[in-house]
């Protein structure tokens, strides 16, 4: 009662700004979208030339995937105040539901002229060039993306792929670690990592430990010794977080050194000496270990390559 209260409260203290707006980001921001349309079907009924009315029940009837019923909505919203950036945008991102990809970008484009920073619409801008083999004018977008946000996930991901496309394999490089220093985990970043061993780099390489596979920055080392680089442990606190979780996995660490094997090894046990150090709960029966005197060989999609130097990690009981 007292949040119904405090919400009433709010509606009517922000009244210039207009209660629609506050009630439709509330029911956005809580994925209640039933209720939104519910509560905005009302209000547009009550007044269909309203702008907010009809944007919020637009964007209702979009988050239940109802493309088809948003756009008129969106683009009445869109007539009825024709400076707001945002109402362009959604209404792209309707276009893009039921694949009227022109109409798409002629959103985002009027977006962008209302509002050259609307970051979003900049985003989807350069994913329907991508879509439609435009690949330099959607690196272009990509890059002024990240020139005011570094840290945007879509633009860092998306800018490999156009470099991916445009057959710059020495940039791609560096868009994928790029993306992997800022979003090491989830299923893009295994994704990433596959698209930079495709091209022979192994800084990062996904492994399965346990039943979960992981993207795995290198363990490295300094030169000709075992003592563990600050770089690599980053990677073992993933590992010991996993195994520290579930004592029923068993995992192997096997060091490769070419014409090596006591370094290898030496490798591998630092290894797993920082692993029992630094979780307790660990048991030291989870860990086995083993060197190698050769390279490790590694097959991608379309070659074997071979690494003189490596840490791999084999599960051998999930």
């Amino acid at each position: 009662m007292r949040f119904k209260i405090l919400f009433l409260a709010l509606c009517v203290a922000a009244a210039l700004l207009g209660c629609s707006d506050i009630t439709g980001k509330y029911y956005l921001r809580n994925e209640k979208y039933a209720q939104g349309v519910k509560a905005f079907e009302k209000a547009h009924h009550d007044n269909p030339n309203d702008p907010a009315a009809n944007y919020y029940l637009g964007r209702f009837y979009l988050a239940q995937e109802k493309g088809q019923q948003a756009i008129p909505l969106l683009r009445r919203a869109t007539e009825l105040e024709p400076d707001r950036a945002n109402y362009y945008f959604w209404l792209g991102v309707a276009y893009w539901t039921v694949m009227d990809f022109d109409a798409e970008r002629k959103s985002y484009l009027r977006a962008l002229e209302l509002d050259k920073n609307h970051l979003p619409a900049r985003v989807y801008l350069a994913h329907n060039l991508l879509d439609k083999g435009e690949r330099k004018e959607a690196l272009t977008q990509y890059d002024e993306v990240l020139e005011k946000n570094p840290y945007n996930p879509e633009a860092l991901y998306n800018k490999g792929l156009a470099l991916k496309q445009l057959n710059r394999p020495t940039q791609e490089i560096q868009a994928w670690k790029k993306y992997l220093e800022y979003y090491p985990d989830g299923k893009w970043a295994l994704r990433a990592v596959d698209h930079l061993n495709g091209l022979g780099d192994f800084s990062y390489r996904n492994f399965t430990i346990g039943h979960r596979r992981v993207p795995l920055k290198e363990i490295a080392f300094a030169p000709d010794s075992a003592r563990l680089l600050s770089s690599g442990r980053t990677s073992l606190e993933v590992i010991g977080s996993i195994l520290n979780t579930n004592q029923e996995i068993e995992l192997r660490i096997v060091g490769y050194k070419k014409d090596d094997a006591a370094l290898a090894f030496a490798r591998a046990k630092a290894a797993r000496d920082y692993l029992l150090k630094n979780f307790l709960a660990m048991q030291s029966s989870q860990l086995q270990y083993q060197g190698e005197p050769y390279s490790e060989k590694i097959k991608t999609s379309k070659k074997v390559y071979s690494l003189d130097e490596s840490i791999s990690f084999v599960t051998t009981k999930k």
